[in-house]
């Protein structure tokens, strides 16, 4: 008796940690008509200027003007730019004033000019302000270049990634990292975001319909990721686990037992 106990104690281990339900693994389902639903989410209001300059940052400033030779006397290696490189990120760090711990670049002839907590835009348009007093006719070019984000915990390739676009979705940038891991718990996703007012952790749901709509559907740049494991993957079973093992373990008592 104790014997076929031991044996329907397994089978019912093997159901439980090798199946997890559905529902926990299907992103933006349309909850809001539960009862006890609570929609958490703020409706985006702004997303291309929602990012503002933090210190250590890279800022790339090009100006351009017919006259080479002003040209020349504000931008950083001017010589050495083609319009191949102007898109690559790695390439325009070089050419880019890093925020000081102050919030201040440090421009050619101008002097410190303060950025911090500035969206580019607004960068953009305080630049101009000053170099009209310098510059007759000119453009300005302003782009942000250190625009990584970092995603650890229950992803299949975690690290850290380039965003490749102005705007990058939470759901862009997991499928950067090749998705959620079937352990990952998309209820409950970590945004650690620095800001100069220190950090920030904002937890999203990756099952919910209503995250599409708010503010925490994009990601900014040095925001960091973490997807926390579900119990069944602290409990110790892998992806790797299967009925294979327990049909194993079976066998091996059923044969120890048939030996007594």
């Amino acid at each position: 008796m104790k014997f076929n106990r031991l044996i329907i104690f397994l089978l019912l281990l093997s159901m439980f940690v090798s199946c997890i339900p559905q529902k926990r693994t299907i992103y933006m389902r349309d909850v809001s008509g539960k009862k006890s639903y609570i929609n958490l989410y703020t409706k985006a209001v702004e997303v291309t200027e929602a990012y503002t300059i933090q210190p250590r940052d890279y800022i790339y400033i090009r100006v351009l003007t017919p006259d080479e030779a002003v040209a020349s006397l504000y931008n950083l290696d001017a010589g050495q730019m083609n319009m191949n490189s102007m898109g690559d990120p790695s390439t325009l760090k070089f050419q880019s004033y890093q925020v000081s711990d102050e919030g201040d670049i440090d421009f050619p002839y101008v002097g410190q000019v303060k950025v911090v907590d500035l969206t580019l835009k607004e960068v953009k348009v305080k630049m101009q302000d000053i170099l009209k007093k310098h510059i007759d006719t000119f453009t300005l070019q302003v782009q942000l270049t250190n625009t990584q984000f970092t995603i650890l915990g229950e992803v299949h390739s975690p690290g850290q990634y380039n965003m490749n676009k102005d705007q990058l979705t939470i759901f862009e940038a997991i499928s950067l990292a090749g998705d959620l891991t079937i352990y990952g718990k998309r209820k409950r996703v970590r945004i650690v975001r620095p800001t100069t007012e220190g950090t920030k952790t904002i937890n999203v749901d990756l099952t919910d319909l209503n995250l599409v709509d708010s503010q925490n559907y994009y990601i900014q740049p040095n925001d960091l990721i973490y997807v926390e494991p579900i119990k069944a993957k602290m409990f110790g079973f892998g992806e790797t686990f299967s009925l294979g093992l327990v049909t194993s373990i079976i066998s091996f008592f059923l044969l120890a037992n048939s030996l007594k």
